[in-house]
Formats: C-alpha cells, structure tokens, sequence
C-alpha cells in the first residue's frame, strides 16, 4: 500500500493544524511529515527565509535521527543548490541532485541523497521559503503527481506562516505601544529624559532583536557632535562617553529633522571622522541599523540600534514603529518641557510679586523712617551730640537694612544660580559687575529666555555684561534697569539715571555689540542724554523677519 492511499488522516491534521493557527513549529513539523508520508520520500525539510528573503533562518527536518542530526553539525543556509531555489523562488525536480552544477556536495556524515524535489512556500507573491524533498523510496524520481501534492502543502505551508507572522506583527506593535506608554508615563511622572530614554533603549533592543543599542545625546554647548550617553550590549562599558561628530549621513539627518532612519548596512553610510567605538564597531562587525530620535526636531536625544550583519535586517515595519514611538516619546517630552515652562514662569511670577511687594512697601517704609529719623538726629546735633550720634547709628543700620533688602529683591526676581538657565547666566554677570560699585541693578526678563537657540545665548550676555559695564564706567548713575524681552525679537534694554556718555569716550565695547547685532540681522540703538542713557541691542529670533 502507498503512502497516498494511507496518509489521508495524516494529511487532514496537517490542514487543520494550519487552519486553526497554532504554534509554527509544531505546525509545519505536520505538514512536513505529511509531504514526506504522502510522495514517499525518506527525507524533507522547511526552508523559511528571513523577512528581506536573502538568506534561511529556519530549517525544519523530518526522516533523520538525532544521531545524523548530530554528525551533520550546523543546519543548512541556503548554499549550493538550495541558493538557486533562494535565489529563483521556482519548482525544481530533479532524478539526481548531485548532477546539479550547482551542487557543493554534502558535509561529513550526511546521508546520501539523489533524487530531489523543491517547491516554494508562498502565498501571492509573496515567498516564504521552500519545501524540499529527496530521496523517492521507490529508488525512481519524484513524478508530477508528487509534484502537485508537494505544492498543495507548500501552500498550506504558506498560509501557515503567513498567519504566524501576522500574529508576530501584531504581538510587536502592541509591545512598542505599551513601551511607548512606558517611556510616555516615565516621562510625565518627572523621571529625568535621560534616564527614562536609557531605559527604553534596551527594552527597544529586546523587542526588534538587536545585540547593541546606544543612548546619543548633544554635547553642551557643542551642536555638531553627539556623545554616548549609555550603551547596551557588548563592550557597552567602553563605548559610553564617546563623541559622535555629526559630520553627515543618516545620523546627522536623523538628528537634524526628527524623522527615524533604517539603515540596511551603517558600514556604507559612516562618514570620515567617526571615533573608533561604538559607531565604530557598526562599521565593522555591525551593518543594519535604526536611528530613533526622540523630541525636537532637532533632537534632544537619538537611540540607535543595531545587529550583526549575520543576524540579517530588522523586520520591514521595524521603522514604522518607531516613528510612532518617537512621535509619542517626542510629545510627552514637550508636554514636559510646557509643564517645566509653566512652572518656571510661575515661580518667577511668584519671586516678581514677592520683590514688588518688598520693594514698594517695606523698603519705602524703612526708607521714610530712616530719613525721618536722620532730621531728628540732624536737629540735636548741637543739644544732646550724643543722642544725636545714636541716632545716626541707628540711620546707618537703617540704611544697611536697606542693601540687604534690596540684594534679596534682586536675588528673588532671577532663577536660582543653580539652574544654570539663561537668567541665572544674566543674574550673575549683572551681580559681577556692580558688586561693590554702590551701583543699585533692577534685572527684569520676560518671555521664554530659557528656548533660546543656544548659539544666542552667549552674545546676549556679552551684550549685557557690556551695557552695565558702560553705566558703571562713563554714566556716573545710582541706578540701572536692564530689560530682556524674547517675543518676536530678543531685546536687551539698559537705562541708567546717569548725566549721560560724555562726549569724549572710547566706544569700542559699543562698537562691538553694535557689530554683534549686525551680524544676525539686528541693531543697538542708544540715546543719551543729561536725565540718563538708554541702550537697546536686538536682534531678530529664528523664524521672524529682521526689523
């Protein structure tokens, strides 16, 4: 009795195990016995491709023991006549494999094989891998009946794994979802970016299947270079701290504009100039990457991920998946960004009213005492000298009081000096300046100082430091108000109330602002007079016309 008359049960488990999608391997393991059984083969194999179908990822075996399983070694991967059915996806029969040009021969402790009969696995157009079967027991080749029983399985087969993929995908997109809720909530929980983007960098490893993956962040104060902020993977130790130049390529684009980038192979797209290291090993051991940039555009912090060039490419809709977590990831953080703004500009509201309320109230009260008390010590100077010493002791006290006071308003209109923001920068270098000149600074910023481009900040400060320096030297002023305003241009406002510059001075500082301003589209205007100079240096912000 043939196989094909006693192998229908087998042959309707093999359907039914495909139809009813359970797990892959023991899925197609029935479809593979179910071929052998029915064209009476000794031996057959599942060759299924890897997703860019350039090579076999998996291979299942029927009709050899453990024991061959072992003296073989390493499972094939798609060389000799297996890579022309890899390469042309077509129905091949053969009487003998071994008289196929193609054919490399077989490793130490392979069976014998001759006759040969190879089928693709697809559905549509789209090619899954291959059915193989060899040796006919009958000692004759494969026949056309075979053939057509081989390919109704191969597209069971098909379907089987199409199901089984589809299921993968769906698995994926729902764990980089709820990553991207992860990273999202990890965010808006007040967990510092960088640590919640380490994180997600190797939980993004995990779910896309790459051996390293790498955290890279802006230098301060340095806009073409980024620098390793963690590492997961080999060597991860050695790889953090490494500076990136961004000097072109994908990396920089990817940086630039925000947008993911999949790279099939990092090697041809590394400029000259990268470090050896981490991007440095991409370049060699390393080829398919994923750039994520995360906030921005530009970014304020890119994940790159990457596998061995043997493992293959990322899954084709790796990069859809990305965008969409670095679209959530990028939202959170401005939402983060907006809630820090607000709560910034709160707490400066909040220091203004406090300073006001000081300035208008307590120091005008403490002020019309001590002027009041100076008359009385003045009028008995000459009765009671020595009532009249205590009493101008007292005055100087007052007026001591007074500069405390007045230090604290100044300190409470500007952020903490720890923050290092843009206020701070300007709170201290107007504090430089007049500290111990008797010079008495109001400081007063408005609008969002703190997004300056960071190219920006340094002329605004040198601007600053110039205008206050120039009140202190020529004005001969008791008081000085600098005004910074960023709305639709960046304004730094100083007033004095001086006798004004006098007519004879060396200007060069002010020559050099007014170049400053020049060179980004601005301008100083200043206006002198004997009731005081005002000083006004702008510049127009990125996005607005110069005026």
């Amino acid at each position: 009795m043939t196989g094909a008359h006693q192998d229908g049960p087998e042959l309707a488990a093999a359907v039914l195990a495909a139809t009813t999608g359970g797990q892959l391997d023991s899925t197609l393991g029935e479809i593979l016995r179910a071929a052998v059984s029915h064209v009476d083969a000794a031996y057959g194999a599942l060759g299924i491709l890897s997703c860019d179908g350039a090579r076999l990822e998996r291979f299942v075996v029927e009709g050899m023991t453990e024991e061959t399983h072992e003296r073989i070694g390493r499972l094939p991967t798609g060389q000799g006549v297996l890579s022309v059915l890899v390469s042309e996806p077509s129905e091949l029969r053969l009487d003998d494999l071994t008289a196929h040009p193609a054919h490399r021969g077989f490793p130490e402790g392979h069976p014998p094989m001759h006759s040969f009969l190879g089928v693709p696995v697809r559905v549509g157009d789209t090619v899954f891998g291959h059915l193989y079967l060899t040796e006919k027991r009958t000692g004759s080749g494969f026949t056309e009946a075979d053939a057509e029983i081989a390919r109704a399985l191969a597209a069971v087969a098909g379907l089987a794994i199409d199901n089984a993929r589809l299921l993968e995908r769906a698995e994926r997109r729902r764990a980089w979802a709820q990553a991207g809720t992860e990273t999202s909530n990890a965010l808006l929980s007040g967990v510092e970016p960088d640590q919640v983007l380490d994180t997600a960098a190797g939980r993004l490893a995990e779910l896309c299947g790459a051996e390293i993956a790498a955290v890279l962040v802006p230098m301060p104060g340095d806009d073409d270079s980024l620098w390793v902020e963690a590492a997961v993977g080999p060597s991860a130790s050695d790889t953090e701290g490494v500076r990136i130049p961004l000097v072109g390529g994908r990396l920089w684009e990817a940086h630039r504009t925000g947008v993911p980038a999949l790279l099939s192979d990092f090697a041809l797209d590394v400029p000259e100039g990268y470090p050896p290291g981490l991007l440095g090993d991409i370049s060699g051991d390393y080829g398919p990457a994923v750039l994520i940039p995360v906030g921005g555009p530009p970014a304020q912090g890119t994940i790159a991920l990457a596998r061995r060039r043997e493992s293959g490419t990322f899954p084709p809709d790796v990069l859809e998946l990305a965008s969409a977590f670095a679209g959530q990831a990028t939202v959170a953080l401005e939402l983060v960004r907006s809630q820090e703004r607000e709560r910034r500009l709160q707490r400066q509201a909040d220091r203004e009213r406090i300073a006001r309320d000081l300035h208008d109230h307590v120091v005008q009260r403490i002020f019309a005492t001590a002027l009041a008390v100076d008359r009385i010590a003045r009028s008995l100077e000459s009765e009671a000298p020595e009532v009249a010493a205590r009493l101008a002791e007292r005055v100087d006290e007052l007026d001591g009081t007074i500069a405390r006071i007045r230090t604290s308003i100044f300190e409470l209109q500007h952020e903490d000096t720890a923050s290092g923001g843009v206020r701070a920068r300007l709170a201290e270098v107007v504090r430089s300046v007049v500290d111990g000149h008797g010079l008495h600074p109001d400081l007063r910023v408005a609008g969002e100082v703190e997004d300056l481009p960071a190219d920006l900040v340094p002329d605004l400060v040198a601007a600053v430091r110039e205008l206050v320096t120039n009140v202190l030297r020529h004005a001969g002023a008791s008081r000085v108000t600098i005004s910074v305003t960023a709305t639709d241009a960046l304004r730094a406002r100083v007033t004095d109330d001086g006798g004004g510059l006098p007519a004879i001075t060396v200007r060069s500082g002010l020559a050099n602002l007014a170049d400053r301003a020049a060179r980004r589209g601005g301008r100083l205007a200043v206006d002198s007079g004997p009731s005081g100079t005002d000083v006004e240096w702008s510049v127009p912000l990125p996005g607005t016309p110069p005026g």
